[in-house]
């Protein structure tokens, strides 16, 4: 018998991006596809893959060995791939500043198995992630289905315009005027051509983004004067639910969508261009993909002078958190349950909350045990969990309640689907999304008491001070 016993191979989840600066030769996109297939397949990973002429998004999930095995073949593949100028001054490898790789532990209170992605997806896309919806003209094979959609949103908004238009019944002409000026801002995305080409947002690590901040709320602390600076978190409504930055003294505007897409709306907002313009903008994502895109947007819209930023000054900086919330809660984060000792005290973490996640954990174990003031370093001023049952408003922040996200057990509103949460107390008094109707239990609605289409109604941005 060995003495010896063999260890557990650790699972993890990768969460990456890549944008080369020259991005992917379009004729070896299929070849590099086939690459992904072969390599995962070898190394039993499994996943989603999204390679693009812009570059690569993707997820895997695996043994902590196989994923590093599976990186350092992406970075050999990646420069045979792309034409690079290596600068002979270094010899760092020129992958380190475009491939942007992440490694994510899994939740302890859900089966490893659970958490693994039981397939791999690898396919070929127009973007590495998508801003803007497709035209007509490059839509495919889903053309028919999205068109569709566009009919449904467009309905909804209409809905939504006749709403404010009853509720601004017996108001002055002055106020209607505004009304018409939101509404005509917020239904539609401002046509920029070469929106890309733009410069992307400059990158701050977790501790330059800890610190910037930290200095700014302290000039801001005890002033009237408007905030010089402003947090621009780029996800979606459910997202920021469970988790969220939170900076004593300075603002966050929050777009509040239900897609990503949906953003350039949001931003074309009377309330976002009120609170971007002129600023220092920090913004935010999971994993840092969706702010590279966001970033170059923003600043091509500013540019326009069009929509709502017309007559607008345009924002004096735009940074992003250089890999995302899941980068900063390696560095400031705390695994569930928050601990108290002194060295997780001293960490002046902005964060408050979950990350949410778009794999099979929902949620990622690292959390955010937010300051509630610039000099807090008592445990009790700190806050770990920002969401609350749509209910009864009890602190809560899963939206599975306790089962795993793969048993598709998640509070969703009957009518549009969104997540929703709900305490577990509450949870047997309404009936979720699919779920068979049941002798007094109620139909659980995103705005409790009715279906709001929560996150798909531009008009929902808010700017909050924290």
């Amino acid at each position: 018998m060995s003495t010896t016993e063999e260890i557990p191979t650790k699972h993890m989840i990768a969460l990456y991006y890549c944008y080369p600066p020259a991005g992917l030769p379009k004729d070896q996109l299929e070849l590099h596809k086939l690459f992904h297939q072969e390599t995962c397949t070898n190394l039993n990973l499994g996943g989603r893959i999204r390679v693009s002429e812009e570059g690569i998004n993707g997820v895997l999930s695996g043994t902590e060995n196989a994923l590093r095995e599976y990186e350092a073949s992406l970075r050999k593949e990646l420069l045979q791939l792309v034409v690079v100028v290596i600068d002979n001054d270094h010899d760092d490898d020129p992958t380190t500043d475009w491939l942007d790789i992440k490694y994510c532990h899994l939740r302890n209170d859900v089966p490893t198995e659970q958490q693994l992605f039981d397939s791999l997806q690898v396919k070929i896309t127009r973007e590495v992630v998508s801003l803007i919806e497709p035209t007509p003209q490059n839509q495919g094979k889903n053309k028919g289905k999205r068109c569709r959609q566009r009919r449904k949103q467009k309905r909804k908004e209409k809905q939504m315009q006749e709403k404010l238009a009853e509720a601004s019944v017996g108001e002055d002409d002055s106020s209607n005027k505004a009304t018409a000026v939101k509404l005509a801002a917020a239904k539609e995305v401002v046509n920029i051509e070469d929106w890309k080409n733009n410069t992307p947002a400059q990158h701050l690590s977790p501790e330059e983004w800890n610190n910037k901040l930290l200095e700014l709320a302290q000039k801001e602390e005890g002033s009237f004067e408007e905030s010089e600076a402003v947090l621009l978190d780029t996800r979606n409504i459910y997202e920021t639910r469970v988790g969220h930055f939170a900076v004593p003294q300075l603002p966050t505007l929050f777009p509040n969508t239900r897609k990503f897409s949906s953003l350039p709306l949001a931003l074309n907002t009377e309330e976002a261009a009120e609170a971007l313009a002129g600023k220092q903008v920090f913004m935010y994502c999971t994993g840092g993909v969706r702010c590279e895109r966001a970033g170059t947007y923003l600043r091509a819209l500013s540019d326009s002078n069009s929509g709502a930023w017309q007559g607008k000054e345009k924002p004096k900086a735009i940074f992003q958190l250089k890999g995302g919330i899941q980068k900063y809660l390696e560095t400031y984060g705390e695994q569930v349950e928050p601990k108290s000792d002194d060295d997780a005290d001293a960490k002046p973490c902005l964060y408050r909350g979950k990350n949410f996640v778009f794999d099979q954990r929902r949620t990622d174990p690292v959390i955010g045990n937010g300051i509630t003031s610039k000099t807090a370093s008592d445990s009790s001023e700190r806050v770990s969990s920002v969401g609350q049952c749509i209910i009864c408003s009890k602190i809560h922040d899963d939206y599975d309640n306790g089962f795993s996200p793969c048993d598709e057990k998640e509070a969703r509103c009957c009518r549009c689907r969104v997540l929703v949460l709900v305490c577990n107390d509450c949870r047997p008094k309404v009936r979720s999304c699919g779920e068979p109707e049941t002798e007094n239990v109620t139909d659980l609605l995103c705005g409790r008491t009715t279906c709001i289409d929560e996150g798909n109604i531009a008009e929902n941005v808010e700017t909050v001070r924290f």
